[in-house]
């Protein structure tokens, strides 16, 4: 997850409560039960719902080639990837306290946590960004754009094999080869929740700034500006077909970018107060990014569900699924004769 040291600081202080006494940061951050429960909570319908999409996203020709659902495929591997991997982590930390996880560490075993939980978080940061002002091009003009096969590339596959390319070098450099030495906390939630790239000022800015606060108000910029610019094309128009033909990428694009700015830009909007504002300023709203840390975990959580709120086609597939499953248990006719037939038979071999 992409946060900045102070923020690392604040969560590991948290989790050590009883020795920090930090009332107003207890107050703001749930303990460590809570955070136990409400993650598993929501882990299970999430990972279900996050598998039941892939499965027909992948299998379906249609959604599978639709340009729109590309980015939200890589998004939902993603999802799945962290739920898998780096959620029950946590889960299983929280369950303890929240201090150290049930198993004994080792650095691989934190080396990989680091890779998930700084490197994914970061590749939905910049994949939602490109996703915001992708749609510009895929609702306005996807004629001119994205006529051929080779200007569908160059516009639309390629900025995404570049964008998955340069998050997994950039994190698999920085948490694997950093130019430091990493040092490991094995009695600290995450192995202490921080690389030592992170006391490396030009990674650190890039990271956070780059990959982090910069993508956010791209991300919000290019979503209000979508929004902006259909209702305009609606109004100017009045041609309700073209709505209902683009509507479905629009609201996509812009429930999810809903979903994840609700706690991605008030985070990235204190930070940069907490940077152009001076002394004064520094220490604006810092009890407050130990809460959107916790929170920004259910952006990975709901991402599914909005996705699924998004194919309205799957809806059907589901509900013809659980009436199969009520057909498969109902009353079963009997066949008086076939019975019959089924029991003389044993008689007639003797």
């Amino acid at each position: 997850m992409i946060v900045n040291t102070s923020v690392t600081k604040s969560i590991i202080s948290n989790e050590s409560d009883a020795e920090t006494g930090d009332e107003d940061l207890n107050q703001l951050v749930p303990p460590s039960a809570v955070q136990f429960w409400t993650f598993l909570i929501f882990e299970i319908p999430s990972l279900a719902c996050t598998i039941f999409l892939l499965y027909h996203f992948i299998t379906t020709e249609k959604l599978r080639n639709a340009l729109h659902n590309h980015i939200v495929i890589i998004l939902l591997i993603i999802v799945l990837c962290i739920e898998i991997f780096d959620d029950p982590l946590y889960i299983d930390a929280y369950r303890f306290g929240g201090g150290k996880n049930s198993f004994t560490m080792t650095p691989s075993i934190c080396l990989m946590w680091w890779f998930i939980d700084y490197g994914f978080y970061g590749a939905m940061s910049v994949l939602l960004a490109w996703g915001s002002f992708e749609r510009h091009i895929l609702v306005f003009h996807h004629h001119q754009l994205l006529r051929t096969r080779k200007q569908r590339f160059l516009v639309h596959y390629l900025p995404l094999i570049i964008i998955i390319t340069y998050t997994l070098v950039f994190y698999i450099i920085v948490i694997f080869f950093p130019p430091c030495e990493n040092v490991f906390d094995f009695e600290s939630l995450a192995c202490g929740l921080s690389p030592c790239y992170e006391d490396i000022s030009y990674l650190n800015v890039w990271d956070y700034l780059g990959n982090g606060i910069l993508c956010a108000f791209i991300e919000t910029i290019c979503s209000v500006a979508l929004l902006v610019r259909i209702l305009w094309q609606k109004r100017r128009l009045r041609q309700p077909v073209n709505w209902r033909k683009h509507r479905k990428m629009a609201i996509q694009i812009l429930s999810i970018s809903c979903l994840s700015l609700t706690i991605v830009f008030p985070q990235s909007l204190i930070t940069v107060v907490q940077q152009i504002g001076g002394p004064s300023l520094s220490d604006f709203a810092s009890g407050v990014n130990p809460y959107l840390f916790y929170l920004y975990t259910f952006v990975v959580y709901l991402l599914p569900f909005i996705c699924f709120g998004n194919q309205p086609e799957l809806w059907k597939k589901l509900g013809k699924r659980d009436r199969n499953r009520r057909r498969d248990v109902g009353p079963m006719t009997v066949n008086p004769v076939h019975v019959q037939s089924i029991a003389v038979k044993p008689l007639a071999s003797l």
